[in-house]
This record gives C-alpha cells, structure tokens and sequence, in this order.
C-alpha cells in the first residue's frame, strides 16, 4: 500500500508547481546562488538532533497542511527529526518561521540504501501539527491533494483529518 501511496504523491508533485507570493528570479535554483527570500514556500528544512541541538540534513517540500515529501536518503530511524517551515536563512532567527516534530515517517518500503539505482528514493513526514499559511508557508497551490483513508468504508478527508493511526493512506490530486 505505501508503494501506492508514495508513486501518488511522487506524481501529483510532478504535475505542477504553485505559484509563490513572492517571485523567484528563476525556475530553479542551482549552483549556490541564492534564491529570492521566501520565493518557495513550500521548502522545508529536515532537521535531526544530536547532542542537544538541531542540524539541517536535507530539504523537502509541503505538499499538504501536514504533510512533507522528502528523499529517503534522509531519514535514519534512529534519529529524531523535526521539520522547518518558512526559512530562508536557517542561521537567522525569521518571522513567521516555526519548527515543527514529526509525528509519523514512512519511507518508501523498497528503498535500499545499497542499491541506489533502483530508485524509490521517497519518504513521507507526518507532522505533529498542521502549518499556518503565509506568504513564507505554503504548498504549491495548483495541485489540490487529499488523503484518504483506506478504511471500511472509505474515508476522505482534507489532510487525513480523522483517519485511524493505523489506516493506510491514498493521496489523490487534481490540478487547479
């Protein structure tokens, strides 16, 4: 089931970005240059503990209220994460930024960190509490996602509100 649901939130990403309230200067940024302040607000910063203090390890995107996509790669499951939203500079102490704990992550079940070239390099953050929208926080905005339950019967919710721990979840989208 995961591999499901994984390839559907690997897809709806795909489909589209939304269009941030403030303008990047490109489509994409590379090579160390730095992006316009909170031009991609659904970036993330994946943090890990160790020794008392937080420290970036990867990014990821916000794809619902609480909900981040990231690469397998990682996540250690003998670390404890939380996540970063409407950063720009992860030194800097910024308005309207907040960290928030993982409640729930779910690695792609046929990674393998050996065999990298079989790809399924994607894993999905749960977070302990729904992020507030601004112009710093938000998910790409052309894609509407909704996770399901896959319960008896089904249940659809926004953002898996109410689903049982335990269900499975199906993320469906529709481009708007």
């Amino acid at each position: 089931m995961i591999p499901i649901v994984l390839a559907s939130v690997l897809i709806a990403s795909a489909l589209g970005c939304g269009t941030p309230a403030i303008e990047p200067l490109t489509s994409r940024v590379v090579n160390g240059v730095d992006a316009t302040p909170h031009s991609w607000p659904w970036q993330i910063s994946l943090q890990y503990e160790r020794n008392g203090a937080w420290r970036h390890t990867c990014g990821g995107s916000l794809i619902a209220a609480n909900w981040v996509m990231t690469a397998a790669h990682c996540i250690n499951e003998k670390l404890k994460y939380r996540v970063h939203v409407g950063k720009h500079n992860l030194v800097d102490l910024e308005a309207g930024s907040k960290a928030i704990l993982t409640d729930k992550i779910i690695v792609h079940r046929q990674w393998n960190p050996v065999l990298v070239a079989i790809g399924n390099d994607i894993a999905l953050i749960k977070l302990s509490e729904s992020v507030a929208l601004s112009d710093h926080v938000q998910w790409p905005v052309s894609l509407q996602l909704r996770l399901c339950c896959l319960t008896s019967p089904p249940a659809t919710s926004p953002a898996g509100a109410g689903c049982p721990p335990e269900a499975p979840l199906l993320i469906s989208c529709s481009r708007l």
